[in-house]
Parts: structure tokens; C-alpha cells; sequence
């Protein structure tokens, strides 16, 4: 099922996406996407690459823009790929994760965030968008993210982590608490921002 390209601004983020086309490959496409965002934003072209926030390579890890300020944040679900892009200057941290809805049952669903223990597709996404906010992904374990409503809306943390208390580990977690923004993409997709403003 492919997806009409689109777009939506959020908090100051622009969250875009468009199905990778037959014989394309997904980075190619959110590559492309990251570069047009962020030359209409600056008005320079820019140039997108990969930096691993684990070892460093160069060859896969979240989007890096050279030739601007920028800080954008990539998920793919099927072949749809979905990026999120905004000035740095104005945005410390971001994370955006989309998860397609068909296919994925309650049970599926069972043990990712923490063992046996049931979630939604929407927490989720949120769980997955705070972790690449944080910069550590998946190398966090899932569960150590609290997702917490009050009257200044959702926000994310990582439980137990020292930088929330203000250091910055070897890793880079910024001990950052994102807001958490549901964004309106195509039909059948969920996706989550997590937003960390300067």
C-alpha cells in the first residue's frame, strides 16, 4: 500500500514522507527528503550523511547534515520512509518513528516494551521516538521509558539515567524529557515526534 508524499510542521518540526519507488532504496529516499527540507529551510543546498551514535561509522546511524544547522531524525515502515527536520539552533533533540497499523495485533505487540506486558502501536512509537531523541536507540532497553501526561502535554524520560540528572554520558543521552506529538501522516500509519526544544 503506498502512501501519497506529504507533510505536516509541528513545534517547529517538518515531518515529511513519501513510499520509496520500485527499485529505490529507503535511505535514498529519506536522504533526498532531509536535503529538500533542509535547503528550503536555510536556502543552501546541504549535504546528508550517516554518523552511528554507537561506533561511528558512516555507512548507517541517523541522518547528519553538513552545511547547516540542522538535526533530523528517520524511520521507515514497509516502504514507506517518514523524516522529521528542524533548526538546530531551535531544536536540541528529535525522534520520530512511524509503524504501519495492518498486520500488527495486540498480541504482536506483547513483550516489546517490557516482557509480557501488553502496549499499544501508539506508545510504541513514542517509546521508539524518545529513544532516537536520546541518540542511543535501541541500545536502551525499551522499557526504561516513561511516558508521562500533565497539563503541559506528553513528554518522554528515561528512567535510572544519570544524565536526566544533568550528565552527559560517553554515549551522548542528553538527559533530555521531549514532548511527545502524535503527527497526522497517511492513512494506516502511525507516527510519533519527540520534540526537545532549546
Amino acid at each position: 500500500m503506498s502512501a501519497r508524499p506529504g507533510s505536516a510542521l509541528l513545534a517547529g518540526v517538518r515531518v515529511a514522507w513519501q513510499t520509496v519507488p520500485r527499485g529505490g532504496t529507503r535511505r535514498d529516499v529519506a536522504d533526498a527528503l532531509v536535503a529538500r527540507i533542509a535547503t528550503a529551510s536555510t536556502g543552501s543546498p546541504v549535504i546528508v550523511g550517516r554518523r552511528c551514535e554507537r561506533c561511528g561509522a558512516s555507512d548507517h546511524g541517523r541522518p547528519v547534515v553538513s552545511g547547516a544547522p540542522i538535526q533530523a531524525s528517520v524511520s521507515y515502515t514497509a516502504d514507506v520512509a517518514v523524516v522529521a527536520v528542524a533548526d538546530a539552533c531551535r531544536v536540541l533533540a528529535l525522534g520520530v518513528d512511524a509503524e504501519r497499523r495492518t498486520g500488527m495485533s495486540p498480541e504482536g505487540l506483547r513483550g516489546l516494551i517490557a516482557p509480557g506486558q501488553r502496549t499499544s502501536l501508539r506508545r510504541w512509537t513514542r517509546v521508539e521516538a524518545v529513544l532516537k531523541a536520546d541518540g542511543r536507540g535501541l541500545s536502551v532497553e525499551p522499557g526504561r521509558v516513561r511516558i508521562e501526561r500533565s497539563l503541559h502535554g506528553v513528554h518522554g524520560s528515561i528512567a535510572g539515567d544519570s544524565a536526566a540528572r544533568g550528565v552527559t554520558t560517553a554515549r551522548g543521552a542528553l538527559g533530555i524529557r521531549p514532548r511527545l506529538l502524535r503527527v497526522r501522516g497517511p492513512r494506516g500509519i502511525v507516527i510519533s515526534l519527540a520534540v526537545a526544544s532549546v
